[in-house]
């Protein structure tokens, strides 16, 4: 059977929907836009932007996965600083602008993004060491250990008296790692954390 092929134009609305959405969080902030100023921006209908996208919510959401997905890496996977370093850098670069994501209520939907892609891992890490057991419900720690590294970044990128980039990202393997070995209950998963 052979692979469906993407469609461009699709693949073209999507991304269009995704650059009015970011042009417009980042001028107007979350709470200032809507998913009609989203369209209008990206020269598409209404319904367009729901084929694609459940609620403005979501564009956000799926906005934010790939940043996300090297800090859910560091749960039960061998991470080293120096892969933290780069957008780090990124973050503190960009922390005027970023300050749209790290503000209620965008924050708290990058919170349930990073969560999202949190839990997987923790389960992989439960059925691998079958010793472990979760303190309280997998959603809950998931949700902790993503508001914690939120925070620690969001505290960085506000602070006047910034600590080094690789401090943070030794800050955010360690505390990481206390809250998994915490929150499972079993110190020393053996998790291989990179210096």
């Amino acid at each position: 059977m052979p692979v469906k092929k993407p469609d461009r134009r699709t693949a073209r609305t999507r991304k269009a929907l995704m650059s009015a959405f970011v042009e417009l969080m980042l001028t107007r902030g979350f709470p200032g836009v809507s998913v009609e100023d989203i369209a209008t921006r990206a020269d598409v209908g209404r319904s367009t932007f729901y084929l694609h996208f459940r609620s403005k919510d979501d564009i956000l959401k799926q906005s934010l996965t790939q940043p996300s997905g090297g800090l859910a890496a560091l749960v039960g996977q061998e991470v080293a600083v120096a892969a933290l370093i780069a957008p780090l850098e990124h973050f503190h670069s960009q922390r005027k602008l970023n300050r749209v994501f790290l503000a209620y209520p965008a924050r708290a939907v990058w919170v349930r993004c990073l969560a999202d892609l949190i839990e997987p891992r923790l389960t992989a890490l439960l059925r691998a060491h079958r010793g472990s057991h979760p303190t309280l419900p997998l959603p809950m720690i998931a949700a902790q250990i993503a508001e914690s590294q939120i925070a620690l970044i969001a505290n960085w990128l506000k602070s006047r008296n910034t600590a080094k980039t690789d401090t943070i990202a030794e800050a955010l393997i360690a505390t990481t790692q206390a809250n998994v070995e915490a929150m499972l209950r079993e110190p020393n998963l053996g998790l291989g954390w990179a210096g």
